[in-house]
């Protein structure tokens, strides 16, 4: 019959093993959500070059047509900072700013201000 002695110490190596297994699973886990984060920016710069691709950036006046909004209601949602950063690309063009709008996530953010309206029905109260 083993000692107790030599009972403890292999249950502590054994402890100590599993320790080391769940350590090395939470570091792979970590690494793996960075990945995962790189390759969904990866994927949509890739999406937006694709010339096949529809454009997933409206101009406020194809966002406004969309939503059946005026273009001055999208800027107003836009300087009271209702679209997030993720809806909204800015691009420099010398002395002025030009503003494109997310196709999907900007009208996930006028969803949450206001009922989706196509064809005077009420087709989304909330964009999810």
């Amino acid at each position: 019959m083993p000692s107790l002695e030599f009972t403890i110490s292999n249950l502590q190596k054994d402890v100590a093993a599993v320790l080391q297994a769940v350590n090395t699973l939470t570091d792979s886990h970590n690494i793996s959500k960075d990945e995962l984060k790189q390759l969904r920016v990866d994927f949509d710069l890739a999406q937006e070059q694709n010339p096949f691709n529809v454009n997933v950036w409206l101009k406020p006046s194809e966002l406004a047509a969309l939503l059946k909004i005026s273009t001055s209601t999208v800027t107003k949602y836009r300087n009271e900072g209702r679209f997030k950063k993720t809806s909204v690309k800015e691009v420099d063009r010398g002395k002025r700013t030009d503003f494109y709008y997310h196709r999907i996530n900007a009208v996930k953010d006028v969803s949450k201000i206001k009922p989706i309206h196509i064809a005077k029905k009420n087709i989304l109260d909330r964009f999810v």
